[in-house]
């Protein structure tokens, strides 16, 4: 386990509650920050691919709502990435600004948070689309032996 990791997990465990959204917008950040890394690092979902529309779209949008314009940008630059590889080195590009922006504003542990990163969903956006993908590859196939 890496020292952000570390950093990040302590984070977790002092700030984000076993169910729901967290009390303070520093926790829902981790809460947020979490979910994307877990999801990566446990299911190959990856923000703006596949899956990954549906469980890291919200909480990529979150964090650029409500962190800086470094974090932002390391999510747009990382949005519909598909190589494994260069998607990992932005995670962890992404872990170390959410938490340098959170070390710059440690008001956020006690600044009351009344949203959770699942309001950030975009019903048409957040689907996984890998479904009509393979449904294109599969009539091309056919059509190939008709």
């Amino acid at each position: 386990m890496t020292e952000t990791e570390i950093k990040i997990e302590a984070l977790f465990d002092e700030l984000v509650p076993q169910y729901g959204k967290a009390d303070t917008v520093a926790g829902e950040i981790i809460r947020a920050i979490s979910r994307i890394s877990y999801r990566n690092y446990n299911d190959g979902d990856h923000i703006g691919v596949g899956y990954g529309n549906e469980t890291c779209n919200p909480p990529a949008r979150y964090l650029m709502k409500k962190t800086n314009d470094d974090v932002s940008q390391i999510i747009l630059d990382m949005w519909g990435v598909y190589n494994d590889t260069v998607y990992d080195t932005a995670i962890t590009a992404l872990e170390n600004a959410v938490l340098d922006f959170l070390e710059k504003h440690p008001e956020l542990k006690e600044a009351h948070n009344d949203e959770d990163l699942w309001d950030y969903r975009d019903k048409y956006e957040d689907v996984d689309d890998y479904e009509d993908e393979d449904e294109e590859y599969f009539d091309e196939e056919y059509d190939d032996y008709v």
